[in-house]
């Protein structure tokens, strides 16, 4: 299995901790297991619904697209429009969710079905040749989408890493597929959050390919985002503009936290590194309240904050039991599951509270 949020270690004193029963593993697990258990009926799913040779990711931007709806502006920050065609993306969740919970699943329990089912949605969108995905970056929505879901069923791919359900040569065959949507991802510039999931992404890319000096660039590029992104306070400058900023802080803080935990696993601080005066852990610090108080957040915030992104507190408190994380995790609840990435981290990066 490829070790990119917990290794072989990991898994054995997480399962001596569910064997003695104590928690927050044990309901942890349940959860984790459930959720695995229903990915074994998930779907196949493809790209390719929009019509045969049609192997490109392509979908409409949630927020764009009004004027044909009501006559009015046409883009709306905040305010997803219900006819944009999100059917890609809605499969590349599917696909991600599906594949890590399936992933998790099968080195926790080391029955192979789920391995099986995980590769069998991973063929189906990388390497059937009549179902599967470019491996490529397409229109200007496409990055952030697969940039948040792509690396979940590279997270996923990696656990089964080991599985017989890889026909011959099929995992070499996954490694060039997975290799060349990174080229395609490298060669794209961004700023805001985008940047900090394409980071991610690299990272876990790297992981999988077992590249380590992709690897070490990509925690490069982490560092090189600080100093645009991070404010003296610990705000963050390219996010608090939107209409829903808390949740976009936290959006882009969540990227910053699973690429900290990668790098932390491999000897490498980005917690606690200073870049021109500014880390990581002070923008944790300066989120911290709000996600415990989302009224009293300066910034404009259309709709409740309703806990999105939370999960990376589990995280930073496994790195460091301050007392504000722990207020986040107590304010939201345990098992906490990052959605769109690292799954069930209470189970796999949880500490005793």
């Amino acid at each position: 299995m490829k070790d990119i949020f917990f290794g072989q270690d990991d898994l054995a004193r997480v399962k001596r901790e569910v064997e003695a029963g104590n928690e927050p593993w044990v309901t942890a697990y349940t959860h984790a297991m459930e959720l695995a258990d229903k990915a074994l009926s998930q779907e196949p799913v493809t790209v390719t619904r929009k019509g045969p040779g049609r192997h490109e990711y392509w979908t409409d931007s949630p927020y764009g697209g009004w004027n044909k709806v009501d006559g009015g502006k046409d883009t709306r920050d905040g305010q997803i429009n219900p006819q944009a065609d999100r059917g890609d993306y809605y499969a590349a969740i599917a696909l991600e969710n599906a594949v890590r919970d399936l992933g998790i699943a099968y080195v926790f329990s080391d029955d192979e079905q789920y391995a099986e089912k995980a590769v069998s949605l991973i063929r189906t969108w990388c390497l059937n040749s009549e179902t599967y995905m470019s491996p490529e970056l397409t229109n200007g929505q496409s990055p952030i989408e697969l940039f948040v879901t792509i690396p979940g069923m590279f997270y996923g791919g990696g656990l089964c890493e080991n599985s017989s359900a890889w026909s011959n040569g099929e995992w070499d065959a996954w490694l060039d597929w997975v290799d060349a949507f990174s080229k395609s991802v490298t060669a794209r510039e961004f700023t805001n959050n985008f940047a900090n999931w394409k980071v991610v992404l690299l990272a876990i890319s790297a992981i999988v390919r077992s590249n380590d000096a992709e690897l070490g660039e990509a925690f490069q590029m982490w560092r090189d985002l600080i100093p645009d992104q991070v404010a003296d306070d610990g705000h963050l400058v390219r996010e608090i503009g939107r209409t829903k900023s808390l949740d976009y802080s936290t959006y882009a803080l969540n990227a910053m936290v699973l690429t900290a935990s990668i790098a932390a696993r491999r000897g490498v601080d980005l917690f606690t590194e200073d870049v021109d005066g500014k880390g990581l852990e002070q923008v944790l610090d300066y989120h911290a309240p709000f996600v415990v108080d989302a009224e009293a957040w300066p910034y404009e915030q259309i709709a409740p904050y309703k806990g999105d992104n939370i999960a990376l507190y589990e995280q930073a408190y496994a790195w460091q039991q301050k007392s504000e994380y722990k207020a986040a995790i107590d304010k939201w609840d345990r098992p906490m599951y990052e959605h769109r990435i690292g799954g069930p981290v209470t189970l796999t990066n949880g500490v005793g509270v």
